[in-house]
């Protein structure tokens, strides 16, 4: 006997008893509604009764508490009943019962509709289709009922007496498939084959009358019509892809009045367009309307209004709507608004809002239910954050307001003051940033930095502090505030009866305002609240991710005649929560001229002008500290201040002007303010990469673009 029939009659019969052992469990499996019971409940709620079929019955019911009579009594008697009969005696035909997993869904019974009197004219490839949409039990007309063809985006709807005309163009009849639409009814299709034949299709999903979609807001309801609401209620579960379309206003599309029914790679609107979505570009002259979600650009010259998610920029001369989650950036001239998360970027001139804020706003007044990012303004309403109003004192001014809105992650501080004196007196008026470490309930220490506008008979002035401000909570709502300050004041000179610290030198020749630097304090009393009462006082998360890095540095300067800079810094970086980093920074830089040029060489310029170059190179330790946002994983955005200490020596750039005014910028070995922002990305393996604008605050020529690459790894 050779082997192969002796292996297959035995791997035969392994294969039967392994079925018959072990069978297979869909093939058993027992369908939910096939299930049986037993049950006698008289005088009882439905919701009870419910409950009962599901504990015997070993499932669960899902279903909506509005649209049934929970708490009707009936009566319900079966013995060895399945599921399926059971729930026919209970809620007759009133209801339509899904499985899912080990769910049976309840939802209200779909009406159904049907064509009837269909009459279709040709001319060649040129198709006339009319009918009348009725309700199929009561032959009731229906008017405003969605008749479409879906590969020619073709849709019309039924009038008063029911009845539509739709014009298409096909090669045959038999590729043509209508499709009526209501809210409330199933679907139906008409398909043309050899004869006209009815089906209905089943659409699997539960109604929520009264949702918010972009239809129901104001900007919605005036810029679309009551037809084209009217379609988008009808037809929720059908929509289509096309590469491009073209509106002049909506409705006057290139895809006709199922325009809001397409998303597509290219949306150009003229006035403005009204579409199911964007996946690419959409640019419109004055407005975008999309009812489900946006990817990557869209621009807009008063407003974007976007139904679902916006991933990628959004930019509008007035406003930004999204009525979902925002992934990205989002700029406008007055206001921003997501009515879920944005984990990304918010930039307005007056006001921006979000329900979960896990990135950044900058604007006028910001708004968020909830953060685990940065606010930046005059004022912000974090409803898990704080307001604190501080009265203090420093060595320079004896009274002083400042408002302090946000997070202890992330706050901002506006500041009024006065040196109420009669002959040194000072007003001024500025904005802050702060982070408060949380050491315990009652004991935090806060670093600030701010930057305020100072009038000492002029209003010239500008000062500059960082602040380490230790808070002891004296009760609930009030505590004690004291610390060392860091202060850069650059001033044009007071006037009689104005701070004496001020005063110009005598030998002073007019090049640049002097500066003044030096160790100070400030204290005060606070007074603190929130704005949203929670139970029991929650600490400020921290994690207990801690970063060390190195980075190389390569750009760019924009000024003329530019120059090339590098460098190189080691940086350390702590997470303070999920989409938030403190970092600090040291390193190296060294600005030189563009190439082609050195020490006693000089440019002409055709207004005369001569620039004369002394060794105009600058080379300094910057010493940085900032914060970084996250808008998800990977890509960040980040803000820095600090000081670059100049290490090389003294050297001038000296320019002579035609009418023979002679002005000279110093370079090396003069300490500057620098303030930088950057972008980047960062990779699973620690490298990081991005770009970043940096400027010396105390020199020409060192504003400028860099690159940056880096690696960090955890400690």
């Amino acid at each position: 006997m050779s082997f192969c029939p002796i292996f297959l009659k035995h791997f035969s019969l392994t294969v039967v008893v392994f079925l018959f052992a072990f069978p297979f469990e869909a093939a058993i499996a027992q369908s939910l509604m096939e299930k049986q019971i037993s049950i006698d409940l008289k005088n009882k709620r439905i919701a009870a009764v419910l409950a009962d079929i599901s504990q015997k019955g070993g499932f669960y019911f899902s279903y909506n508490g509005r649209t049934i009579p929970k708490d009707s009594l009936v009566t319900v008697i079966a013995n060895n009943q399945t599921v399926a009969k059971t729930l026919s005696h209970l809620f007759g035909n009133k209801y339509e019962f899904e499985e899912r997993n080990n769910y049976i869904i309840i939802t209200p019974a779909l009406m159904r509709l049907s064509f009837i009197n269909t009459d279709i004219t040709t001319d060649n490839n040129n198709y006339s289709i009319s009918g009348i949409i009725v309700n199929e039990k009561t032959g009731e007309r229906l008017m405003n009922t969605s008749v479409y063809e879906k590969e020619q985006l073709v849709s019309t709807l039924t009038d008063e007496h029911g009845y539509f005309k739709l014009k298409l163009r096909s090669a045959t009849l038999s590729q043509v498939q209508l499709t009526a639409s209501k809210f409330l009814y199933r679907d139906t299709s008409l398909n043309f084959l050899n004869a006209v034949v009815i089906s209905n299709r089943t659409r699997a999903r539960i109604y929520h009358n009264g949702g918010k979609n972009v239809e129901t807001t104001a900007l919605g309801r005036f810029f679309t019509t009551a037809a084209q609401r009217l379609q988008s209620i009808n037809i929720q579960d059908f929509f289509a892809n096309r590469p491009y379309q073209v509106s002049i206003t909506p409705g006057v599309s290139s895809h006709g009045a199922l325009s809001s029914q397409v998303i597509n790679k290219l949306s150009l609107n003229l006035a403005g367009g009204y579409t199911a979505g964007v996946n690419g570009i959409e640019i419109g002259g004055l407005f975008n309307i999309n009812k489900r979600d946006t990817r990557y650009l869209q621009l807009a010259g008063i407003f974007n209004l976007v139904g679902g998610k916006v991933t990628g920029f959004q930019l509008a001369g007035v406003g930004n709507q999204a009525l979902d989650t925002v992934k990205g950036i989002q700029v406008s001239g007055f206001i921003n608004k997501a009515d879920s998360q944005v984990s990304g970027l918010q930039i307005a001139a007056l006001h921006n809002k979000a329900k979960m804020l896990n990135g950044v706003q900058i604007g006028i007044v910001n708004v968020a239910d909830t953060s685990e990012g940065a606010s930046i303004g005059l004022i912000n309403i974090i409803r898990n954050g704080f307001y604190k109003i501080m009265l203090s004192a420093n060595d320079l001014t004896n009274t002083n307001v400042s408002l302090k809105t946000g997070t202890h992650g992330f706050y901002s501080t506006l500041l009024m003051g006065a040196n109420i004196s009669a002959s040194d007196k000072m007003y001024l008026f500025g904005l802050g940033v702060g982070h408060d470490f949380i050491f315990t309930d009652r004991i935090y220490l806060s670093a600030e930095a701010a930057y305020q506008f100072s009038f000492t008979g002029a209003l010239d002035d500008r000062w500059a502090q960082a602040k380490l401000l230790l808070n002891i909570q004296l009760s609930k709502n009030i505590s004690l505030v004291a610390g060392p300050t860091y202060n850069k004041y650059s001033y044009t000179g007071s006037r009689e009866g104005y701070q004496h610290k001020f005063k110009l030198a005598d030998d002073y020749r007019g090049y640049g305002n002097p500066v003044k630097r030096w160790i100070g304090w400030e204290g005060g009393l606070a007074f603190n609240s929130v704005f949203k009462p929670v139970p029991e006082v929650k600490k400020a998360r921290r994690s207990q991710d801690l970063f060390l890095g190195m980075a190389a540095i390569a750009g760019w300067g924009w000024d003329s005649p530019s120059n090339y800079v590098l460098g190189a810094e080691v940086f350390m970086q702590k997470d303070f929560r999920s989409s938030m980093s403190g970092t600090f920074s040291a390193g190296y830089v060294h600005h030189t001229l563009n190439n082609g040029w050195a020490s006693g060489s000089s440019i002409t310029y055709a207004d005369g002008h001569i620039d004369e170059y002394l060794d105009a190179e600058y080379k300094a330790i910057p010493l940085k500290a900032g914060i970084r946002t996250y808008t998800g994983k990977r890509v960040f955005f980040a803000g820095e201040l600090g000081a670059s200490l100049g290490i090389n020596k003294s050297s001038i750039l000296k320019t002579t002007y035609s009418n023979g005014s002679v002005m000279q910028t110093q370079y090396g070995r003069k300490n500057s303010f620098l303030y930088a922002i950057s972008a980047g990305y960062s990779f699973n393996n620690g490298l990081e990469t991005g770009i970043k604008f940096e400027d010396y605050a105390s020199f020409r020529n060192t504003k400028q673009f860099n690159l940056r690459f880096a690696y960090r790894f955890k400690l």
